[in-house]
């Protein structure tokens, strides 16, 4: 970061802040404290005491699959950033607590674990500044390490930065469970490639997390596993990207035992890529032009000349949801979407933002909506049994 200043004294203001320093750190004369705070007061730390600065700040380097899916939260549940986010490490010598004031200030302050994190803080800040909008409020979890040797500080940052979890997707790529979904893909997007590492950062990866929520939200409720089959569960598929993952590598592990789940395996071996077509056909309708997104809710990204871009995600995967009910398979092809001749794009466009104005104009809580999944799946059940009726008449 280069907006902070690392080796100074910081002021910052807290919503909450507690001591949680164990006797054996008192006999060494330092302590630990966690403290919530407004995310932007992150922004006045510096980084000196890190292993890695935002990677991104640095020539030749870009954002890779970590640094989107901290953006992705910020941009669509800001509320739960301090649960989907691990947390920042701040280091100092030196701790003052002015409780009537709420405000904490810390001498030689640095951030020593969260950089990436504070780097895509720093850049919504950013761009919501470049739009002419307030950024979202929310809140951040730190816990401040205050070791008054700079040699035990040091020893502290390298200790927690090589203790930090390797990622999911490196995990499930390196043991090879996206070899089948990553062939089928390719197939219908030859430029295209799953990642399989969190080190896959090119433009022509696409994030498997995201595929596998997007294939999830679209399994046709008969195929489901039984846990999944509640609205609640398809809602997860917006929510938990990780619960995907795990889902399905649990597919994949008993697919040659199960029945059924070499059912679901071939399902999203056989969707990944109109599943993905689907999704993106969604976000860039062109129907979305002419209802009225805006930017400020994070409804819709526009182009400079004011043309949409893509909607939000909370209002696409309650789409996505809804078009399970066209996930068809024949006795002898594989898993594909049909569409019934009397479903139209932009009855569901139209649907979809009314339902977008009932959750208050607000994606995140439209993604979450039982009631939004629920009208949107009404819509794609009356299109398939019209549909029906005019094939038997």
């Amino acid at each position: 970061m280069t907006n902070g200043t690392s080796g100074a004294t910081v002021r910052l203001s807290y919503l909450k802040i507690r001591d949680v320093t164990t006797k054996d750190e008192e006999a060494n004369g330092a302590s630990t404290y966690v403290a919530v705070l407004p995310a932007a007061e992150i922004l006045k730390i510096g980084t000196d005491g890190n292993l890695r600065s935002y990677i991104p700040a640095h020539a030749g380097k870009k954002r890779n699959l970590v640094h989107k899916a901290i953006a992705r939260t910020i941009r669509e549940n800001p509320d739960r950033f301090s649960q989907l986010n691990s947390g920042f490490l701040v280091g100092a010598s030196k701790i003052n607590i002015d409780d009537n004031k709420k405000a904490v200030t810390l001498r030689d302050a640095s951030v020593n674990n969260g950089a990436q994190s504070q780097g895509e803080i720093q850049l919504y800040i950013d761009k919501c500044a470049e739009r002419g909008e307030p950024p979202l409020d929310f809140a951040i979890r730190c816990e401040l390490s205050i070791e008054p040797d700079a040699a035990a500080r040091t020893n502290i940052a390298v200790a927690r930065n090589t203790a930090t979890r390797i990622e999911g997707i490196s995990i499930a790529g390196k043991h090879g469970y996206f070899g089948d979904l990553d062939a089928s893909f390719r197939k219908a997007h030859p430029h295209l490639e799953l990642a399989q590492s969190e080190t896959d950062v090119e433009e022509k990866y696409v994030d498997t997390r995201l595929l596998l929520q997007i294939l999830w939200a679209m399994m046709p409720e008969e195929l489901a596993p039984e846990h999944r089959r509640t609205m609640e569960a398809r809602m997860r598929a917006y929510k938990n990207a990780a619960y995907c993952l795990q889902d399905f590598m649990s597919i994949s592990d008993t697919r040659k035992t199960d029945e059924g789940n070499a059912a679901r395996y071939a399902y999203f071996v056989d969707m990944a890529g109109s599943a993905w077509h689907e999704y993106e056909r969604w976000k860039k309708h062109e129907y979305w032009n002419d209802k009225r997104l805006l930017e400020r809710l994070k409804q819709v990204v526009r182009s400079d000349e004011g043309v949409i871009k893509e909607i939000s995600d909370g209002i696409v995967f309650p789409i996505l949801s809804a078009l399970s009910r066209f996930v068809k398979r024949k006795r002898t092809g594989p898993w594909a979407v049909v569409y019934p001749k009397v479903f139209r794009d932009e009855d569901m466009v139209i649907a979809a933002r009314r339902q977008l104005s009932q959750c208050d104009g607000r994606p995140m809580l439209m993604g979450r909506s039982g009631a939004a999944y629920e009208a949107l799946m009404i819509l794609t059940e009356m299109a398939e049994r019209y549909s029906a009726q005019a094939a038997a008449s």
